[in-house]
This record gives C-alpha cells, sequence and structure tokens, in this order.
C-alpha cells in the first residue's frame, strides 16, 4: 500500500514538473536562433589574405558589426566564413570592412594606404609572417 502511494506521488510530481522544463523550437524567438525578423541569413566562404594570428584576429573583429552573426577566418585555407543578416548589412560592405582592415578579399582589394597599415609580419603581399609574428593558432 505504501509503495503504490509512494509511486502515485512520485507520477504526479513527475507529471507536475514536466512541462516547466519543456520547450519546442516555436518556443524560442528568432533572435535565439541567430535569425534575421525575416528569418533569413546567409553564409558565405571566400578568400581573404592574411598570414598569422594576428591577421585573424583583424579579419574576425573587423566584421564584429551588427549583422554579422559569424567570422571564422581558417589561417590554413585563408578562406572566411562568414553568416550574416543581409537585410542589415550586405555583402559588398563585408568586403569593405575587410578592405578597411588592410586585406584583400575575393572580390576587392584593399588599397595601398589601407595595406600599408599591417603590422609588418602581416604583410601578406611581400609574403608576410617575418620574426614577431604572433599567432594565436599554433
Amino acid at each position: 500500500m505504501k509503495t503504490k502511494i509512494l509511486c502515485g506521488i512520485v507520477a504526479l510530481l513527475v507529471t507536475l514538473a514536466t512541462p516547466a522544463f519543456s520547450f519546442s523550437a516555436g518556443d524560442l524567438d528568432a533572435t535565439a536562433l541567430g535569425k534575421s525578423e525575416d528569418g533569413k541569413k546567409v553564409e558565405l566562404t571566400f578568400a581573404v589574405s592574411g598570414v598569422c594570428g594576428m591577421c585573424e584576429d583583424r579579419i574576425e573583429g573587423a566584421l564584429d558589426v551588427k549583422g554579422v552573426i559569424l567570422a571564422d577566418w581558417d589561417m590554413a585555407s585563408q578562406e572566411l566564413t562568414v553568416v550574416f543578416k543581409p537585410n542589415v548589412i550586405p555583402e559588398a560592405k563585408i568586403h569593405e570592412l575587410l578592405n578597411q582592415a588592410g586585406h584583400d578579399t575575393a572580390k576587392s582589394k584593399a588599397t595601398d594606404e589601407q595595406y600599408e597599415g599591417l603590422h609588418g609580419c602581416c604583410k601578406y603581399r611581400e609574403g608576410g609572417a617575418g620574426s614577431g609574428c604572433s599567432s594565436k593558432k599554433n
């Protein structure tokens, strides 16, 4: 008898507690899912010139702006994967921001003045990665 009462109490508690901890994907708002208001986001991968960890920090940091969800530059392949909301920031602006940081992209080239602002070891047009170049990834 005590076992049946105990099992009944446990079953009641589990039943009452379950709705408080359950949710469906429909309960999440668009912001939590990383989608724009109209549900559209775009992922692109394209070449961005650079040579080291300092370049990686600069490239990814240049895209720390509203509308960019993810910016991940791979040093080995020299490719940037970017996920963004085109209704907030157009692709052309992404290339422009990277050029302003001193880096050439698949679609646009940094001006000589922008490029000259790079640290000496980051001068990818001249071979870069000289001594004193820091790399955040070994």
